[in-house]
């Protein structure tokens, strides 16, 4: 690809950055049933090709969080998303950037990136879902090819600025990166028309539309608090904000056509959000974390159980076994709970005891809902006893409960390789490389599999569709 394209592909993004989501026109009717303007007709390659290029630049700029809860929630909302606007869910992908500023982005080919600082202002999986409908809107309406006169006209000095300065517009770039913001955002147009598919988007996959709406409450009341100075770069070109509330609520009324089919699972959002805060912000207290809620606010149970989770999540084992203790007094067949004190008694080295949690998460479980954190610790239980086939078991039920599981895929793939079984050792650890976000060596492990798998057999089949997956999306 030539640098005039890549640099386009970075441009389409920052823009995307830069700009959030322009403002839509002063309030106004419901848009009538005139036929809608036709999409612009690009090839999908063109659109794939860009992703791909702008992908491997931003894994140079950014850092990724690769949580893998706050991963699997991400993606779990966005690819049922696809699914209700009628896209092919894999081949969305969906990314979350360690940065505190209140911004998400979309660029071509089903690239969807969120910023954990937007994500500690949301309070449901309801509201997550609004944030990312709308970034699969502007996906799905190909918004990014409606501008290319002006994309192409920018110079090389304009490319570099941006690039360099990660879309925020700093030092000697301030004129640059305002002069692109205003030359490429997307048009009101396009904005009102992500904000309405988005809707349906959410409704068609179950999600409360209420979240779109509170989401837009949250910026408002943020711009309002901390003045123009301080506003999140989702909202620098929206200075009608409660025009889209408006529209949003005469929107949210109206009925959808459908509603899939497949059954929503539902996410523990303060579970997500306790990992990210506690992850991002500073703090001694776990109240620290969460001063909105005031004492009292939530059952002594989950106030054990989400201090417990903030302590382990940042590797206070001590105040985290202490905590998950007290929310087992309340509540002592809660499956999670025993799962999560598991998981801090491995990390304390205290094996007996994370294998007796594991299998007491197990036994409370409901069939067909055991934890894969629970197998997960039964594995490394195994694995350090020197117990390779029990380990391989383990780790087994935790990828077939949850295939993007990286650290069970890695450790699997170890076990495999241990006891010689060299093809599903290479297939694992290749699986593992995905999902750390190292496609190119993924890729070659994956090539080195195929070589080894038999021909036309179930595990060659699944390596094919993997290699294919990554030189299609290029990750």
């Amino acid at each position: 690809m030539s640098w005039m394209n890549k640099a386009t592909c970075f441009l389409l993004s920052v823009s995307i950055l830069l700009s959030g989501c322009a403002a839509p026109p002063k309030r106004h009717p419901p848009p009538s049933a005139a036929p809608p303007e036709a999409e612009p007709q690009i090839p999908q390659d063109r659109g794939k090709e860009l992703g791909k290029e702008f992908l491997k630049e931003a894994r140079k700029q950014y850092r990724f969080i690769k949580d893998q809860e706050v991963v699997d929630a991400v993606n779990q909302v966005g690819r049922r998303l696809v699914a209700a606007a009628g896209g092919d869910p894999e081949a969305f992908h969906y990314f979350v950037l360690d940065d505190i500023e209140l911004n998400a982005f979309a660029i071509p080919g089903g690239y969807i990136f969120v910023f954990d600082g937007l994500l500690t202002k949301l309070n449901t999986e309801d509201e997550l879902a609004g944030v990312l409908a709308h970034e699969t809107g502007h996906v799905m309406h190909n918004h990014f090819f409606k501008n290319e006169s002006q994309i192409s006209a920018l110079s090389l000095a304009t490319i570099a600025a941006i690039l360099f300065s990660r879309g925020r517009a700093a030092g000697s770039s301030i004129a640059l990166a305002t002069n692109t913001a205003a030359q490429l955002h997307f048009s009101r147009e396009n904005e009102d028309e992500a904000d309405a598919s988005g809707m349906e988007y959410v409704k068609e996959a179950g999600y409360d539309p209420k979240g779109m709406l509170n989401f837009f409450q949250t910026l408002l009341d943020y711009e309002r608090i901390n003045g123009g100075d301080q506003m999140p770069a989702y909202l620098e070109t929206h200075p009608e904000l409660d025009d889209r509330i408006h529209l949003s609520e005469l929107r949210m009324v109206r009925p959808v056509d459908h509603v899939l089919a497949a059954p929503r699972k539902f996410i523990d959002w303060g579970r997500v959000e306790t990992i990210i805060r506690a992850k991002t912000e500073t703090w001694q207290d776990p109240a620290q974390l969460f001063p909105e809620r005031s004492a009292g606010a939530v059952p002594d149970e989950r106030h054990h159980y989400l201090a417990g989770l903030a302590y382990l999540t940042t590797d206070r084992v001590a105040q985290a076994i202490a905590e998950y203790r007290a929310a087992l007094a309340v509540s002592p067949t809660n499956p999670v709970y025993h799962a999560d004190l598991a998981t801090a008694y491995l990390k304390s080295q205290d094996i007996d005891r994370a294998k007796a949690e594991a299998l007491e998460s197990l036994k409370e479980s409901k069939p067909g809902e055991e934890l894969p954190s629970a197998y997960f610790v039964l594995g490394m239980v195994e694995e350090h006893a020197g117990r390779p086939e029990e380990a391989r078991q383990a780790y087994e039920e935790a990828v077939r409960r949850n295939p993007d599981h990286a650290f069970a895929n890695y450790h699997l793939g170890q076990v495999y390789l241990q006891t010689g079984k060299t093809l599903e050792g290479t297939y694992h650890t290749a699986r593992y490389l995905r999902l750390n976000m190292e496609p190119e060596a993924a890729l070659q492990e994956f090539r080195n599999a195929k070589k080894l798998a038999p021909k036309d057999g179930d595990l060659a089949r699944k390596i094919q569709d993997q290699i294919d997956q990554i030189v299609r999306d290029g990750i």
